[in-house]
């Protein structure tokens, strides 16, 4: 499983690695073999001297003895391929995709089945997924049995790739904040609705039409990839303001 990971991420030599909750090693031990730079994070006291042993004549990986949900991430571009637990998942998640400027690239990660489904669905069902999944492409690969991993999970898991979508700026993020703000907000109201309290009630129409949402439904059933599709046509309309970003989403 960790192979896997690490062959689906295209990591080599010029890269720096993050593996959230190294354990024995598992994918620690596939990176390291790629030349990357690794950064081994680990909070188990056990599992942190285990991987100190294993790695000790490596210079290219690192062994942190920290909280995934709290150690300082690096400031330059980084990878994260990891088997994250359902305990550290949401923190670790909300930490890498929550900010919109931050030097992570993507990842190849294992996750519990039901936190795959929620990232992955049309529809999400929280603002901050949906915030997550317009902004980056999130795909499931594949279902992996709870015995592929040690120790052994009490569930499936999946095999989840996560990478930046293009053509997003800082302006782009701003307006997709206040549309999946407003429309999060009050999901039962129409969707033109929403979308015509920022811009022109005829502009709005039109939009909505042209990105294939009909007339009179509900905020609800926009799915993300449309939100993202508005939000890159009005992020290039000088004439229109939107309000910043809350700062609470760009601190990792």
């Amino acid at each position: 499983m960790g192979a896997e990971l690490v062959a689906s991420a295209g990591i080599g030599p010029d890269h720096l690695v993050i593996d959230f909750g190294a354990a024995v090693g598992s994918i620690t031990t596939p990176l390291a073999e790629t030349g990357a730079r690794v950064l081994a994070v680990e909070r188990d006291r056990g599992f942190v001297e285990r991987l100190t042993k294993k790695f000790t004549d490596d210079d290219k990986v690192r062994v942190v003895d920290g909280d995934p949900r709290s150690i300082p991430l690096p400031r330059r571009k980084f990878w994260v391929v990891s088997s994250l637990p359902k305990t550290v998942s949401d923190d670790v998640l909300r930490r890498l995709l929550n900010p919109t400027t931050s030097p992570f690239a993507g990842a190849e990660l294992a996750l519990e089945f039901g936190v795959a489904k929620k990232l992955t669905a049309a529809h999400p069902t929280a603002l901050e997924v949906a915030w997550w999944a317009s902004r980056f492409d999130i795909r499931v690969r594949r279902r992996l049995p709870a015995t592929n991993f040690q120790p052994n999970l009490r569930g499936d898991a999946a095999h989840v790739s996560i990478r930046r979508r293009e053509g997003f700026t800082r302006q782009t993020d701003r307006v997709l904040w206040a549309l999946l703000h407003a429309a999060y907000g009050a999901p039962e109201r129409g969707a033109r609705t929403v979308l015509a309290n920022s811009i022109p009630g005829n502009r709005a129409k039109r939009m909505m039409t042209e990105v294939g949402v009909p007339g009179g439904a509900p905020a609800e059933v926009v799915t993300i990839q449309q939100w993202s599709q508005i939000a890159k046509v009005l992020g290039q309309d000088k004439t229109l303001s939107w309000p910043a970003i809350p700062k609470t989403l760009d601190k990792p």
